[in-house]
């Protein structure tokens, strides 16, 4: 007897023949994809875009943030020259 046979024999003889329903113990949000537009997507992302920004520049003086800012205009330029 193969494998597959000798163990569909063993499920069907002791398997429970009414299958259990397992509901989960948290509920899924759900989303409704017609009713938001892209413009709420991107809302959506601008506005998480924007939080992370502010993680960044939070406890820095203006000096530092001086710095930041001049330093990603440059990979900016540079990235922009490359691919020219």
């Amino acid at each position: 007897m193969r494998i597959n046979k000798a163990s569909e024999a063993v499920l069907a003889k002791y398997a429970p023949k009414e299958k259990l329903r397992v509901q989960p113990f948290y509920k899924t949000a759900s989303v409704n994809s017609k009713s938001s537009s892209l413009q709420d997507f991107y809302q959506e992302v601008y506005a998480k875009s924007n939080a992370a920004m502010e993680q960044v520049y939070n406890g820095k003086n203006a000096q530092e943030i001086e710095t930041i800012m001049v330093q990603n205009r440059k990979l900016i330029e540079t990235k922009r020259n490359l691919q020219r």
